[in-house]
């Protein structure tokens, strides 16, 4: 007599912009991905398809709650989304954020192109626990790389990506396993 495999933890994706598709990747295997809230046709979407993973259409914060209630995750991962989502709707579950500054500082939108105007000598990725407040919650991961003198934007999202393909996975059985994180000191927080 065989023994059922072990299922896997149930994570839905929200990513709407270029840090999506790694995420996608790097859950992929490691969870059952249960949808990707995400518009439109691209290679993200693709992805998702060709993975199995349903593509939810519908980025609303309304979307999310729906998807959150009928999907019942056991995690829900952020990685590129312009809406802030209420406590409400976080404490159902955990939820882990990507956000590529190093947290506390840097919170906000544009992170990586701020630190290179801003003449920052890195860039840095924060996998953390999703909290009530602007990128705020406890830290499950978090890395920098170097700004080179010529680097674009898109050459820092790259490295960023691919720390953040190769570490979510990580940082989200961590968050299901109720590890709390570091704590971010609010009074170095800074804001982009």
């Amino acid at each position: 007599m065989s023994a059922d495999p072990p299922t896997l933890p149930r994570v839905l994706l929200i990513g709407i912009g270029p840090t999506s598709r790694t995420a996608l990747d790097g859950l992929a295997g490691e969870f059952e991905v249960v949808g990707l809230v995400r518009d439109g046709d691209d290679d993200t979407t693709a992805r998702a398809r060709e993975l199995g993973v349903p593509v939810l259409d519908n980025r609303t914060v309304s979307g999310v709650r729906t998807a959150v209630q009928e999907l019942e995750p056991d995690a829900v991962v952020v990685s590129s989304f312009d809406r802030i989502l209420d406590s409400e709707l976080v404490g159902r579950c955990p939820f882990v954020n990507v956000h590529y500054a190093p947290l506390p500082r840097g919170r906000g939108r544009a992170t990586v192109n701020w630190a290179i105007i801003n003449g920052d000598g890195e860039a840095a990725i924060s996998i953390h626990h999703l909290a009530p407040g602007l990128d705020a919650g406890g830290i499950l991961y978090q890395a920098t790389v170097p700004i080179a003198q010529d680097d674009t934007v898109a050459d820092l999202y790259r490295e960023l990506n691919e720390l953040q393909r190769r570490h979510i996975a990580a940082a989200t059985a961590a968050a299901i396993a109720g590890e709390p994180g570091g704590q971010q000191v609010e009074a170095d927080a800074t804001y982009s």
